[in-house]
C-alpha cells in the first residue's frame, strides 16, 4: 500500500501529515497560514494546503502520485456544498487518490480517541460537537454559533460576561468582580465608558473570556455561573449528537477540544449533562495536534488499521514541530 496524507486546517495554521498504513510517521508539514476557504477565499486556502503538503511530501522524500488516500479535516467546510467547493483543490496540488473533505471538528474527535468511534466537543473561537457511532454514521451540530443552536464559544462567554457587568450595573443582575475586572481589560474608568464603547464599536465584545476565567478561578460567583451555562449548553449539544447516533448504551471517548476546557466549571458542567444518559462514556482532553486525527482517518479510508500505539508515536514525532492546540 501506498502513503497515506491528513490534513488539518483552520484560521490560524494549516498541518499536513504523511505516514504509511499502520499510521507511523514519514513526513510532516507545518505552515501558520490559513485553510479556512469561508475566510481567505478558496485560493488562499489552496495556497496554504499546497505549500503545506509540498513541504511533508518533501520530508518523506516522495512523490504526490505515492499517496494512495488523503483526509482533509478543514475549518469552513460546514455543509455539502462546502465538499463540492472544495473538490477541486486535491487534483490542483497534483493528488489522484481518494479522499475526503471534511469538518475539522473530525479530525479533532479522531485525534481524542484509539477507536474509529466517539465524540467530541470543540470549544473555542468556535464551538461544535461532533460525532461517529461503531457503524460509521456521522452527525453533528451546525458549528456556525448562538444563532444557529451552537453556545459555548469564547465570543459567547464574552458577551455573556458583558451582559452580566450590564445587569448589576442597572441592578437587574448580582454584584461581580467582573465589573471592575472587564473596565481594566478595555482600559476604561467606568460601566459607563464600558458600555459606551462596547455599544458603539470602539471596544471589542468578544474579548472578554480570558477574564472571565480569572474571575472564574478568584471565586467570582457570576464568572463561575458563565461558564457553568456555557459548558451546560455545550453537553445538551453533545446530548443531541449521542441520541442522534444512538450511543448511549456503547462505551465511547468524549474528547474534550480546544482551550475553553482549561476551565474546571465548563469541562465539569459538559461533562455531567452527558454522563447520566451515557454512562459508558469516557471522558478525555484533547492533548495531541488534530492532524493526528486527519492521518488516522486517511489510513481507515484506505482500508488499513492504524496500530494500536499510531496515535502516541505520531504525536511524539510531531511534538517539535507543531504547538499542541
Amino acid at each position: 500500500m501506498g502513503l497515506v496524507l491528513g490534513v488539518e486546517g483552520d484560521g490560524a495554521h494549516t498541518h499536513a501529515v504523511l505516514t504509511d498504513s499502520s499510521g507511523a510517521l514519514l513526513g510532516f508539514g507545518v505552515n501558520d497560514d490559513s485553510s479556512d476557504w469561508d475566510s481567505v477565499g478558496i485560493a488562499a486556502a489552496a495556497a496554504a494546503l499546497r505549500s503545506c503538503i509540498t513541504e511533508a511530501l518533501h520530508s518523506a522524500q516522495a512523490e504526490g502520485d505515492a499517496v494512495e488516500s488523503a483526509v482533509f479535516g478543514l475549518a469552513g467546510v460546514d455543509f455539502p456544498v462546502d465538499e463540492r467547493r472544495l473538490g477541486g483543490i486535491p487534483e490542483a496540488i497534483g493528488f489522484k487518490g481518494k479522499y475526503r473533505i471534511m469538518n475539522d471538528s473530525f479530525a479533532a474527535m479522531r485525534a481524542g480517541t484509539d477507536d474509529p468511534f466517539g465524540v467530541v466537543i470543540v470549544a473555542g473561537n468556535g464551538s461544535v460537537v461532533a460525532g461517529r457511532n461503531a457503524e460509521g454514521i456521522e452527525y453533528r451540530s451546525l458549528g456556525l454559533g448562538r444563532l444557529y443552536g451552537d453556545f459555548g464559544s469564547e465570543t459567547d462567554i464574552s458577551e455573556s460576561a458583558l451582559t452580566a457587568v450590564a445587569e448589576a450595573f442597572i441592578g437587574l443582575g448580582p454584584p461581580t468582580s467582573l465589573t471592575t475586572m472587564l473596565c481594566e481589560f478595555a482600559g476604561v474608568e467606568s460601566v459607563v465608558d464600558l458600555v459606551d464603547g462596547t455599544a458603539r464599536g470602539r471596544i471589542d465584545t468578544t474579548l472578554f473570556t480570558p477574564v472571565v476565567i480569572a474571575a472564574a478561578a478568584d471565586g467570582d460567583l457570576v464568572a463561575r455561573g458563565l461558564l457553568s451555562h456555557a459548558g451546560a449548553m455545550l453537553g445538551a449539544t453533545a446530548v443531541h449528537v449521542i441520541r442522534t447516533l444512538r450511543m448511549e448504551h456503547t462505551s465511547f471517548d468524549l474528547v474534550l477540544a480546544r482551550h475553553l476546557f482549561d476551565s474546571a466549571e465548563l469541562a465539569e458542567a459538559a461533562a455531567s449533562c452527558v454522563l447520566p444518559i451515557a454512562p459508558g462514556v469516557r471522558v478525555t482532553r484533547l492533548a495531541v495536534p488534530p492532524v493526528i486525527g486527519a492521518a488516522l482517518l486517511a489510513v481507515e479510508l484506505a482500508g488499513a488499521t492504524p496500530s494500536s500505539d499510531a496515535r502516541s508515536t505520531l504525536a511524539d514525532g510531531l511534538a517539535p514541530a507543531l504547538a499542541i492546540r
